[in-house]
């Protein structure tokens, strides 16, 4: 390997967040090395349609790389495959990697996303979960062999896991410890429509008692729930959530708490590290507190943000409206900003039981974010309305009620 000189910018995580900070360094004018450390040896990927189209798809088709070859290769940007951090010093400026080697830095980008919080069986195994080329494989086999499938958790994978096994006629069940699906990001009405959405498919739901523990049987596992409810399954899926990969990052001096801390450009307490993406806890000052985003369009968005803010030496606040989708059933959800513990819950445009609707979400008259289905043109108004600081009235003064 060549050497490192001192204009070198270190990106640990080949994620959409890192190879976006990457793309941001040259756009800003950036002419040193940049090292991109990817802890698999498969290029980056786009990790989102593992639990949306690709599982649905018959075949063996494979995840979109997020860079081709002749990206990296005519932005000079190094890939090494196979290396992830295993420490930093923040002294001497030094990246340790997997390999044992020391690679030095003028700028350090934290990337490293998340991994899907595992849930282990009373045997001490865990369960699949849907995070990696892997997972995927492991849950096309299951779908292959037609058995019935347990999805414990009901969140954005969980359901989109669902509804892409129900199209390929899998019997499912989905267990849940919130009382409705993704209640607390879209409001009841929503939540109760998508719940709808699945058991009209077959879907069956056990909702409002979480999984208390998973034993291996004979022919399966069997599931206890905190309600005292019992359950068998033959084959089992987890999809719980996830944490930001941290470990490495722990007695560094870099500041930790539930995630990389940083201010709103995306700086850590530490000169010359950033972090972006999954892993990043970063200051929003429209919700006043740090708060971190696990979705792909915010990890590119403020990826290529944190690369611009090096390359320029800046350190302007990141102010892009959060933004996600999920696709379930053909139906594609849209939500913009963040519903807040509280909020009210308006349907401006459409209904919500036809699945054609935008819905405000807001209190005290503030305009905190908006679930929109079937009706795409609203995405523009309403996130400039977000991005804007507009009132709950100025949303519905907005909307087209046709």
């Amino acid at each position: 390997m060549s050497s490192i000189d001192e204009d070198t910018i270190v990106i640990v995580g080949a994620s959409a967040a890192g190879l976006a900070a990457a793309d941001g360094l040259r756009e800003g004018g950036h002419t040193g090395r940049i090292v991109v450390l990817d802890t698999e040896t498969e290029p980056g990927y786009d990790r989102p349609m593992l639990s949306k189209s690709l599982l649905a798809a018959k075949g063996d088709a494979q995840p979109t790389r997020l860079r081709t070859p002749e990206h990296l290769d005519g932005k000079n940007i190094e890939v090494l495959a196979g290396h992830g951090a295993a420490g930093v010093d923040i002294d001497r400026r030094l990246v340790v990697t997997n390999w044992g080697e020391a690679l030095p830095w003028q700028h350090l980008v934290i990337a490293t996303g998340v991994t899907a919080r595992p849930i282990v069986t009373a045997g001490g195994v865990a369960l699949p979960s849907l995070r990696t080329r892997a997972d995927l494989d492991t849950a096309r086999a299951v779908a292959v062999e037609g058995k019935p499938v347990t999805l414990i958790g009901a969140g954005f994978i969980g359901l989109e896991v669902a509804a892409a096994l129900r199209s390929r006629t899998v019997d499912v069940t989905v267990i849940g410890a919130c009382a409705l699906p993704l209640e607390p990001f879209v409001g009841s009405e929503i939540a109760e429509w998508l719940r709808d959405l699945h058991l009209a498919r077959g879907v069956r739901m056990e909702l409002g008692a979480a999984t208390t523990t998973v034993t291996e049987a004979n022919t399966g596992y069997d599931i206890v729930l905190d309600n005292g409810r019992e359950l068998h399954a033959e084959a089992v899926l987890a999809g719980i959530g996830s944490d930001p990969v941290t470990d490495w990052l722990i007695g560094s001096g870099i500041e930790l708490d539930g995630g990389v801390v940083t201010d709103a450009a995306g700086r850590t307490n530490v000169p010359g590290v950033w972090a972006a993406g999954d892993v990043a806890a970063t200051y929003d000052a429209r919700a006043g507190r740090h708060r971190r985003f696990e979705h792909w369009t915010h990890a590119i968005e403020q990826g290529r943000h944190v690369g611009l803010q090096i390359a320029r030496s800046t350190s302007e606040p990141y102010t892009a409206v959060p933004y996600v989708w999920t696709e379930q059933y053909g139906r594609t959800v849209h939500m913009l900003g963040e519903r807040r513990p509280g909020d009210t819950d308006i349907v401006v445009e459409g209904s919500v039981t036809t699945g054609d609707f935008v819905t405000v979400h807001g209190a005290d008259d503030e305009l905190h974010g908006a679930t929109i289905c079937g009706r795409v043109r609203a995405l523009r108004t309403f996130k400039k309305l977000l991005r804007a600081g507009a009132t709950l009235g100025d949303a519905l003064g907005a909307a087209t009620p046709a």
